[in-house]
């Protein structure tokens, strides 16, 4: 599954909602990406804070899968996916090390891709500074006072 930002417009309509738990998750990671961006925070050091503050989302993370309909598998109970049964992930990673004999877990579909927040964020970090550097460019944001400029 490529990391692509979630297309929110400025009018609300029925795609607006992020009605996944890939998307909803995909947010959480765009939104730390982007008040990096806006604060002057690399997609390095904002990958340095996630390693040295956050463990127990790493741990999540590492024991973290998605279908292709965009659905949590976990292994950690403290995580699992909406109607995930603890049997699932003991199917998903049966059927990770031999998927042409052990059947997906029931109700997912693969293939399934795995919970990379470092590399997403630091993907959607990209995406952000540009768009910071060209609003800069253009004088529509004044990164000094942090602000619109006034006309």
């Amino acid at each position: 599954m490529k990391t692509e930002l979630h297309h929110v417009d400025h009018t609300w309509q029925r795609e607006t909602p992020l009605r996944s738990e890939y998307s909803r998750r995909a947010a959480l990671v765009e939104i730390d990406a982007l008040v990096a961006a806006w604060l002057g925070i690399d997609a390095d050091t904002l990958v340095s804070m996630y390693r040295a503050r956050f463990p127990i989302m790493q741990d999540f993370d590492k024991v973290t899968w998605f279908d292709a309909n965009e659905r949590k598998i976990a292994g950690d109970r403290y995580t699992y996916g909406h109607g995930q049964e603890k049997e699932h992930w003991q199917q998903l990673k049966a059927y990770l090390q031999d998927p042409a004999n052990v059947p997906v877990p029931e109700g997912y579909t693969p293939p399934f891709c795995k919970a990379d927040r470092e590399t997403e964020m630091r993907e959607a970090h990209v995406v952000f500074k540009k768009r910071l550097d060209d609003a800069i460019a253009r004088g529509e944001w004044d990164p000094v006072k942090q602000e619109v400029p006034k006309p």
